[in-house]
């Protein structure tokens, strides 16, 4: 496939403002060994459109299509979760304009969208469209500091590039957000704080923040509203059930770290997908089979390595 490359815009190869070309990251300097299933339980959840998968390393390399996530042949892509009758939910936006100044490191797509990490990016995307197109995706990792928010940003990046899907970010780290400082933004209402208020009330209209020049939507932390130590499962499942219904092909979640908590756990129940990422040369095989183990396999669709 090839593409019609265009004008470089003020950082190098950035584009200018408003303009997007964009893909992904990660690099994998040796390979990680695949998990044995033969002592795992089988899942007991058959509505899961990913309950064949089959948990395997993917890496995700600056420039080489190295990606991989277990396809599968037969998916149902409409999620369990889906109501049609249910009326939409009332969403209000806030526009945002990134800012003249160089955008943040962590921009892939925005800042080198023709280099060889952010191909890594389009081709993750590639290959979570080829495991059943699902909705709801959670990004996580074992550990703090794997580069999560990094991968969760630029598949939203490289999921909404062009206007080719709508898509919205959302962020669940309650203790170490990071969206709003990525993206320069102060979001006009916390979404730990509406996931509180919606729990309570599943019609309130929900206060989202949109990116135009990005094609994208955002649903960030404050990070300057006091911290929430523990995340409520029951209000991000009704937050998931409504916000599914907005006219969103995909929505990605910048979830915490795995060990050490049983957020992820929650946020599993309401999605389609959990996507691991792994830092070379520092996630150990024991911590990926301890995160892969508390998920469920059932969810796990594939990892992404990165350096």
């Amino acid at each position: 496939m090839s593409a019609t490359k265009p004008p470089k815009g003020r950082f190098g190869d950035a584009p200018a403002a408003g303009e997007r070309r964009g893909a992904p990251l990660p690099l994998v300097t040796q390979p990680m060994v695949p998990l044995e299933d033969h002592d795992r339980p089988e899942p007991t959840r058959v509505d899961n459109p990913l309950a064949s998968l089959k948990p395997e390393t993917a890496s995700v390399l600056f420039g080489k299509a190295t990606v991989s996530m277990v396809p599968q042949s037969k998916v149902t892509p409409a999620p369990a979760h889906y109501h049609p009758a249910v009326e939409p939910p009332k969403i209000a936006f806030t526009e945002h304009h990134l800012p003249d100044e160089r955008p943040d490191s962590r921009l892939t797509l925005l800042i080198d969208p023709d280099s060889e990490r952010a191909a890594a990016f389009r081709v993750l995307r590639h290959h979570l469209l080829e495991v059943g197109r699902p909705q709801v995706v959670v990004v996580s990792s074992p550990r703090p500091g794997d580069g999560k928010t990094t991968v969760a940003l630029n598949l939203a990046l490289a999921l909404a590039e062009c206007g080719r899907a709508k898509v919205l970010l959302c962020e669940t780290h309650l203790r170490r957000p990071q969206l709003a400082a990525a993206l320069k933004l102060v979001p006009p209402w916390c979404f730990a704080e509406q996931l509180a208020a919606h729990r309570h009330q599943p019609t309130l209209e929900w206060s989202l923040v949109r990116i135009p020049s990005l094609w994208l939507d955002v649903a960030a932390i404050n990070p300057r509203v006091e911290k929430t130590q523990l995340l409520d499962g029951p209000a991000f499942a009704i937050a998931m059930e409504r916000l599914r219904l907005g006219g969103y092909d995909h929505i990605v979640i910048d979830a915490p770290p795995v060990l050490g908590s049983a957020d992820v756990n929650l946020m599993a129940d309401a999605a389609d997908a959990v996507v691991l990422v792994l830092r070379a040369r520092v996630t150990t095989t024991r911590d990926m089979r301890k995160a892969i183990d508390q998920i469920g396999a059932a969810k796990v669709a594939g990892t992404v390595l990165v350096e």
